[in-house]
Formats: C-alpha cells, sequence, structure tokens
C-alpha cells in the first residue's frame, strides 16, 4: 500500500509538473495591431525545448514543465524580444514588439526583405508582377473537400500594402509516386517504357541494399552515416538514415552494369560509435537489419529548402506555387512545437547574357514570415529555350546552403517544368550532386509542373531514388495552368498538392518519443 501510495503521488506530481504554461499575445507597439504567425521560442538554457507560431489574433500557448525560460519573439520587419519567465504554475506574458528601422522594407510584401531588382510597374505602391496570370476558377469540390487556403496572407503581410498574389493555395492538384513502395513495377517501366532514358541521362540507381536500424527498445535511429563498401573497404556509396531508421544505398548511379570486388559490406556510424554488417545483401534477397546498444537520442532540428524554377514558363503556375509554398511554411510548423523547422529559398532561372541572374537565395531562417516575404517577392521571367540551369540549382541548395550538421530530416522540394541541359559535364555533374545529397541526408522530392516531358519524369524519379525521396507532378483535375503529362505508373492518388506536401512532411518528420 506504502508503495503504491508512493507511486501515485509520483504520478499526481508528474502530471502537475506538466500542466503549466506560457501564454500571451504577440502585437506591434506602434500600431497595436496583432501579429499573426509569429515565431515564439521557448529555450531551457540554451536549449530550444519548444517553438510555435502565435494565431490569427496573435495569441499563443506552450505546455511546459515549472522552472526557468527564455522567451523569444521573432518577426520580420519587427525587432526581436526576450523575456525570461520563471513558470510557476499558467503564466501570462504579452509582447509589443517595434518595427526594426534598419531593415528595408519592400513595398510589396513590408516584412524587412529588400525590393526585387527585376523591372516592375508600381500602382498604390504595390509591386505588379509582369508574369502573373489571371486568377482561374477552382473546381468546387476542392475547395469542398479542404483545398482552401488554411493560411491568412493578411496576417503573413502585416503592411498595409497587400501583396498582389495571382494564386490560391489548395488549388493546385498533384500526385505521387513513391517508387521505393513499386519498386518491381519500377524496374519493369524503366525496362520498356522508359528504357531509352538511362543512356539518355547516363543516369541510372542500380544495385540497391537497404539498412534498418534500430535501438535495442525497438526505436528507429535517425540521422546515422551508412557506408556501402566493397571488399577492399572502398566506399561506394554513403547516405544517412532517416526518421524510420532507414538507409538506401545503390552501387551505382550511372547507367552501367556495376562492378563489385569482393563480399559488399555496412558500415554504421552512430554516435561516435562504428558498426559493421559483414555481409550485406542486396535488396532482391532481403533487407539488412542492425540494432545497436545506444540510449535514445531525439533529434529535432527539420530542415526544408525550396528550388523552384522561376523562368518564364513557370508564369501559368508560379503565383499558385508560391502561395502552396508560403501554406506548407505554415503548416509544416503546426505538424510539432517540439521540432526545430528552418526554410531556406533558391530560385534559378538559366545562363545566359539575357537573364536577369542564373540562381539567387535565402539561407535558412527559423523565422517564418521571412522565408515567406522572400517566396512571394519572386517572379517568373528569362529562359527561352527549353532546358534552365537545374544543376547549379541543385548545387546551390545542396552546397551552399548551411544544412543542419544533426537532424532528423533534411528535404528538398525541387519544383520545375523543364530538365537541365544534357550535355557529358552536366549529366557528370548530377551524379555527384545526388551522391552529396545522399550523403548528407538530403532527400530530394521533385515537383513536376507542366511542361514536363518523359525524359525529365524519368531523371526526375531517378533523382527521388538515389537521394531516398519521392516522386511527384501537377495534374489536370485543378484546370489550372498548361495541360500536364500523365506518369508512367500503374494507378496515383489525386490530391490537393498542399495536403500532399504536408503528407510527406508528417511521413518524413514523425518518430516515437523516446518515452
Amino acid at each position: 500500500m506504502n508503495r503504491f501510495i508512493i507511486l501515485l503521488a509520483g504520478l499526481m506530481l508528474s502530471v502537475s509538473a506538466w500542466s503549466q504554461s506560457i501564454s500571451g499575445n504577440l502585437n506591434a507597439e506602434s500600431s497595436k495591431k496583432a501579429l499573426k504567425y509569429g515565431n515564439v521560442d521557448i529555450y531551457k538554457g540554451d536549449k530550444l525545448v519548444a517553438s510555435v507560431l502565435t494565431d490569427k489574433m496573435g495569441n499563443f500557448n506552450v505546455a511546459l514543465d515549472t522552472g526557468i525560460y527564455k522567451c523569444v519573439i521573432n518577426y520580420a520587419g519587427f525587432e526581436s524580444e526576450t523575456k525570461e519567465i520563471h513558470v510557476k504554475k499558467d503564466e501570462k506574458v504579452d509582447f509589443s514588439i517595434k518595427e526594426d528601422p534598419k531593415k528595408t522594407v519592400s513595398p510589396k510584401n513590408g516584412l524587412g526583405i529588400a525590393a526585387p531588382t527585376e523591372s516592375k510597374s508600381v500602382i498604390d505602391g504595390v509591386y505588379l508582377e509582369e508574369h502573373i496570370p489571371t486568377k482561374r476558377a477552382i473546381p468546387y469540390e476542392f475547395l469542398r473537400e479542404g483545398g482552401e487556403s488554411t493560411i491568412d496572407y493578411e496576417g503573413i503581410f502585416p503592411s498595409t500594402s497587400k501583396p498582389n498574389l495571382g494564386g490560391t493555395s489548395g488549388a493546385l492538384t498533384a500526385g505521387e509516386i513513391n517508387d521505393f513502395s513499386k519498386w518491381k513495377l519500377w524496374q519493369d517501366i524503366v525496362a520498356s517504357e522508359l528504357s531509352a532514358y538511362q543512356a539518355q541521362w547516363n543516369i541510372a540507381p542500380k544495385g540497391r541494399y537497404t539498412v534498418m536500424l534500430q535501438s535495442q527498445s525497438g526505436l528507429p535511429l535517425a540521422d546515422a552515416i551508412v557506408r556501402l563498401m566493397d571488399g577492399n573497404r572502398k566506399v561506394l556509396f554513403s547516405t544517412r538514415s532517416d526518421n524510420t531508421g532507414k538507409a538506401e544505398c545503390w552501387l551505382t548511379i550511372r547507367n552501367e552494369t556495376p562492378q563489385v570486388s569482393g563480399k559488399l559490406s555496412m558500415e554504421v556510424e552512430y554516435m561516435g560509435k562504428v558498426s559493421k554488417i559483414n555481409q550485406a545483401k542486396a535488396f532482391e534477397t532481403s533487407m539488412n537489419h542492425l540494432t545497436l546498444n545506444v540510449s535514445c537520442d531525439a533529434i529535432e532540428n527539420v530542415d526544408i529548402a525550396f528550388v523552384v524554377d522561376a523562368t518564364g514558363s513557370m508564369g501559368d503556375e508560379l503565383s499558385y506555387l508560391q502561395a502552396e509554398m508560403n501554406d506548407i511554411v505554415f503548416q509544416s510548423n503546426q505538424i510539432s512545437s517540439k521540432l526545430n523547422f528552418r526554410f531556406a529559398n533558391v530560385f534559378y532561372r538559366d545562363l545566359g547574357a539575357n537573364e536577369m541572374y542564373s540562381t539567387k537565395q535565402m539561407d535558412f531562417n527559423r523565422v517564418l514570415t521571412e522565408s515567406t516575404a522572400y517566396i512571394t517577392d519572386q517572379s517568373a521571367g528569362g529562359g527561352g529555350d527549353y532546358e534552365e540551369a537545374v544543376e547549379i540549382a541543385l548545387d546551390s541548395a545542396i552546397n551552399k546552403l548551411s544544412w543542419s550538421e544533426q537532424a532528423r530530416t533534411r528535404v528538398l522540394f525541387l519544383i520545375l517544368d523543364a530538365p537541365p541541359h544534357n550535355t557529358p559535364e552536366i549529366q557528370e555533374k548530377l551524379e555527384r550532386l545526388i551522391r552529396q545529397a545522399a550523403e548528407k541526408g538530403i532527400r530530394i522530392v521533385p515537383i513536376g509542373a507542366s511542361g514536363i516531358n518523359k525524359s525529365t519524369e524519368y531523371l526526375m524519379r531517378s533523382i527521388a531514388l538515389g537521394t531516398n525521396g519521392t516522386y511527384t507532378f501537377l495534374t489536370d483535375h485543378s484546370g489550372i495552368g498548361n495541360s500536364h503529362i500523365q506518369p508512367s505508373t500503374d494507378k496515383f492518388d489525386v490530391e490537393t498538392l498542399n495536403n500532399l506536401m504536408v503528407r510527406i512532411l508528417k511521413s518524413y518528420t514523425y518518430m516515437p518519443d523516446c518515452d
């Protein structure tokens, strides 16, 4: 009985300890206007323990243990503010933050981002994009089924000049093909319908080796370094395990017959310890498994980068894609208050004297309003020929953005409607970029827009396979943009693009708690 009473008392104390919270309101000091979707970060010491966004009324609430915390507020165009709060019960703290005079406010977005340099017309202080298409009617069934935007753009852009968004979030429709889950079908398709494109791009992931990593308690081990090696201990492929503990290795990325020297092995590096699978088995034979005697290590960093074709041919869908991307940035922050989301953006066009830029980028940033402002400032233009500077944009994203050294998930959404130029040098660069992305644990998820042909579809699906990603594509069901090709597969489900992307992000970030 005494033991039961002690246990019950301890349980009550534990429940009570987690029933406290910090709540409050965020507003602009000068106007007292509520600031919607602002970042509220909670630190205990130097460790980020929770991160939420303010709602449409500028309110927030974070459940916490008792203790001393730092509450840090960030909002684009405003000064950051920090308050130390001793949580003993349900604490209330409001923030009135000042506009930051050191940041240049764009007439378009009003969020402290410098106005774009492209030539535009200005009416009533609002930039009008030359290539933004006329907003088309949205089929009623998609709005009825939840395709309507979940984001309030007036809150994201708090200035008096609301941006001219030509598109509506939740309007685009899309599908997904995960060739890992349809592995036999993919092999059949590349041996028939898509076979010519293996030689055309000289890229064809072959020799699949899969390993599943878990702790002795059965929890998946994420972000472990996994190397596939030959008999001479030469590293054939290097990657990192995902949030399910799975790692995908390849004998080759080139369109060649792999030449293997001796028995293959796998080396796994996790938390400073190196383990080995002496006789690695090909996927067609069996999946490799490894259980490690390690403590649970909850990695909470999530990096999301958008790499977007901004050439003139994207004009029919770019404004809608911008709305979708902004919506995804907002919705992803709602997945879990424990995850540390960061966002980066790379927009690209092509090489040439008539191009205003080949790539332009915003490095990883935790402030949602900074990222959405940057996305919305971009416009479609340039181009001229079919192929674009895809490989340059991927190089910028993979090798120049500051990806987290440790992360639960790193995702690169590649949004495009045309392939890269096809030369031997670019083929070699694409192979190298696939390997570099895999080595860093960056999962590439292509999103094919109107204009994608079968050759590009094959290349994008191969890039997704080489980086443990998945292939997605826009469809004609929305009635937006030019026509979209049917992918080579048996069947697929049609979803709104933002629902599809959020679903993918949830599947890429979910892990059971250490408890």
